[in-house]
């Protein structure tokens, strides 16, 4: 069997000659060979959509960017909320005020609130008595 039925005769005549001529006439799919100018405007088209495809991937690529921008404080925001809400307050800084209680042998720092922040037995240093202490328990050392 031949590539290329009636390859001597022109492909605009090719197929009334094989439809006279054949055993049967069958529906089937195939795969219809281009010829150079249609392979060249499909690689053409193909270009033009590659390009339009990169064109709009640079432009999604700057709308996450923008949209990464703003979430990111969010997120930031929901990280400490979480953690706040883990240890029931929030970190801050600012004073505190330390009590020596000699009798217990105990220090005790407090908030400006007045709750109890750290509670600890007293050092060698604190033992020795200072005339605030004095002052506020009434006795003098």
């Amino acid at each position: 069997m031949k590539d290329i039925m009636l390859a001597d005769s022109p492909v605009e005549e090719r197929e009334e000659i094989l439809r006279n001529s054949c055993d049967q006439i069958l529906e089937r799919s195939y795969t219809r060979k281009f010829d150079q100018a249609e392979i060249n405007e499909r690689r053409a088209e193909l270009s033009n959509v590659l390009i339009q495809i990169n064109d709009l991937d640079m432009e999604l690529a700057e709308i996450k960017a923008e949209y990464k921008g703003k979430i990111k404080p969010l997120q930031e925001r929901i990280t400490k909320l979480r953690d706040e809400l883990k240890v029931g307050g929030d970190w801050i800084k600012g004073d505190c005020f330390k009590f020596v209680d000699e009798e217990e042998g105990m220090v005790g720092i407090y908030s400006p609130e007045g709750y109890l922040l750290e509670q600890r037995p007293m050092t060698q240093d604190e033992r020795q008595r200072n005339v605030f202490r004095a002052l506020r328990t009434g006795t003098e050392g």
